[in-house]
């Protein structure tokens, strides 16, 4: 063997390619959308419905008004015992004065009485109601279902029904 034939066989070919920044583009290309995935599914996990925190979302608008002519009834309501001296409001009484507020169509008769200081009324042509409790020497509070299943015969009955008033 010649050295010539020698320095022929330790010859080794390397490949160089041109520096055109092909492969980096894929990898910075699969990094940006990684970060956009791992974003678009951060804000996804981090969000709340909404009837979690405002449960009259879910009313229809006749409901919304009657919901706030019943706070501003239950505001004159409590005003009203801080005068009446350990009388009870009776659903006559406050039928008579007309404070509880009534879809379009009824009349105060629509309201019925659960139990003392309790009212409850039907919406009509559904089966969604409002309920009304003034305990004595407590707020009032405002109760909603949107579908009633079984008349109410004690306010405490009340317990599975939306709390629309604003205590927590």
């Amino acid at each position: 063997m010649s050295n010539s034939s020698l320095k022929a066989e330790k010859v080794i070919i390397e490949v160089v390619r041109p520096d055109d920044g092909r492969l980096e583009s894929v990898w910075v290309t699969l990094f940006i959308l990684g970060v956009l995935l791992l974003g678009a599914l951060g804000i996804w996990a981090r969000q709340t419905p909404a009837l979690q925190d405002n449960p009259s979302a879910s009313l229809n608008t006749l409901e919304r008004q009657l919901l706030l002519e019943l706070s501003i009834a239950a505001d004159e309501i409590e005003f009203m015992q801080s005068f009446l001296d350990g009388e009870s409001l009776t659903l006559e009484s406050l039928t008579e004065q007309a404070l509880l507020p009534v879809f379009a169509g009824q009349t105060l008769q629509a309201w019925q009485a659960i139990d003392q200081n309790c009212f409850f009324l039907l919406q009509p042509k559904t089966t969604a109601a409002f309920a009304l409790s003034l305990p004595r020497n407590a707020p009032a509070r405002i109760f909603f279902t949107p579908e009633l299943i079984e008349f109410p015969d004690t306010c405490n009955q009340l317990s599975s029904w939306l709390r629309m008033d604003n205590l927590p």
